[in-house]
């Protein structure tokens, strides 16, 4: 049998794309043609035995994809007219994992920094106001973007620069922006430096794809949301194996969950009015995998007696010490089991259990189940929602 021949029909796109659907095809002998990552150039008439494609916002690459009679498979959802079978990133689940972060952080006021008015972006915002809207909180949205199309003029860099600042000048601080993707949130680290407004102190941002080369090519490192562009494309590749041996499309679309968050810089803060409950957390966050760490370890670097940072805990996050620091723990069992195929035992020692009984009897009290059942259905049906990433260690007062 020969090797069947796919075309990768991605022009400006992610690298982690290019590197899931390589990884496919080594693993299935696949002949690769890259020519469009080189030129760009549509390959009409192009012969073979089937089609990747991102096509996003180019519409003539659209069109050659609509008009393949070959199997295609597409990896975006920005032209959604485009129907052809697709793996797609779940954008409304990354826009509720962004609100679930920055409420954890105790923010007030958030926005939405978004790269194009299409599909992806409207489902992330969505996903981000159900939560914040849920929480009493509006969002306002930035005017930012930089995509470029036949439908609209030139892009002046100057003028939509200076609106972004003002709009920023404006809102309510400390305030929490998420954004679109690492390169949305580059710019709006940068155009905070430019109008002197501090990151993360004043201005929280979270980027989404955690693009290494990206989030690190600002003086403030960028926190990212980490979604799997590389597995997204491998099951795409994955996908368009089956179309070409003759396998029906699947009835519902394929979409890839965000897998937590990389905390950096630019969101490395809490936002509360106490700044000794903010000292007591950021301690609890950095020391909860210690199993010797307790309630007066807590309360011995603050400048507050046990009974008041009790109550300090209850006003400021609704709850003890205690179960602050059993809620830590728990969020890092729950992603090692997800995520890792460790023992249970490894778990609960990494994740500051004293033993593995100790771990059960938490788990079972909190989750109803045992951590191997939810070890089984988390992978079988995916979270409901990623647990909110716990890193932190900086404050900022209101």
């Amino acid at each position: 049998m020969s090797k069947r021949s796919v075309l990768m029909a991605l022009t400006s796109t992610h690298h982690g794309f290019f590197r899931g659907i390589a990884r496919y095809a080594r693993q299935h002998g696949w002949h690769l043609d890259t020519q469009m990552a080189y030129s760009g150039r549509i390959p009409f008439g192009w012969q073979g035995d089937g089609i990747i494609s991102a096509c996003g916002h180019h519409r003539e690459l659209a069109r050659f994809v609509r008009s393949c009679p070959l199997p295609r498979v597409e990896l975006t959802l920005v032209q959604d007219d485009l129907d052809v079978p697709r793996v797609v990133g779940n954008n409304p689940a990354i826009g509720r994992t962004a609100a679930e972060y920055f409420l954890q952080r105790r923010f007030r006021h958030f926005a939405w920094a978004p790269f194009a008015d299409d599909v992806p972006n409207r489902q992330r915002l969505a996903g981000f106001e159900s939560v914040v809207r849920a929480q009493g909180r509006p969002v306002q949205t930035l005017p930012t973007g930089m995509t470029v199309t036949s439908r609209r003029p030139r892009f002046d860099w100057r003028q939509a620069r200076a609106r972004l600042i003002r709009a920023l000048q404006g809102l309510p601080k400390p305030l929490a922006v998420f954004a679109y993707n690492d390169g949305i949130g580059v710019e709006i680290i940068d155009a905070c430096q430019e109008a002197g407004l501090m990151v993360p102190e004043q201005v929280a941002v979270l980027g989404v794809d955690n693009d290494e080369i990206v989030c690190e090519s600002v003086s403030v490192a960028l926190s990212s949301i980490r979604y799997d562009l590389e597995q997204l494309a491998y099951e795409g590749a994955a996908l368009l194996d089956g179309l070409m041996a003759g396998r029906p499309a699947p009835a519902e679309m394929l979409k890839i969950d965000p897998q937590g968050i990389v905390t950096r810089r630019s969101t490395d803060i809490l936002a509360m009015d106490d700044v000794e409950v903010a000292k007591a957390l950021r301690f609890i966050w950095a020391n909860y995998a210690n199993p010797l760490l307790s309630v007066p370890g807590v309360v011995a670097i603050t400048r507050f007696s046990a009974r008041g940072l009790l109550k300090a805990f209850q006003r400021e996050l609704g709850r003890s010490i205690h179960a602050e620091i059993v809620r830590m723990r728990m969020n890092q069992v729950c992603e090692l089991l997800r995520n890792t195929d460790l023992t249970v035992s490894t778990i609960a020692e990494r994740a500051g259990f004293s033993s593995v009984n100790h771990l059960f009897r938490a788990f079972r009290r909190i989750h109803r189940q045992s951590p191997g059942q939810y070890r089984r259905q988390s992978r079988r049906h995916g979270p409901d929602a990623p647990p909110p990433d716990t890193a932190g260690r900086r404050h900022a007062r209101r």
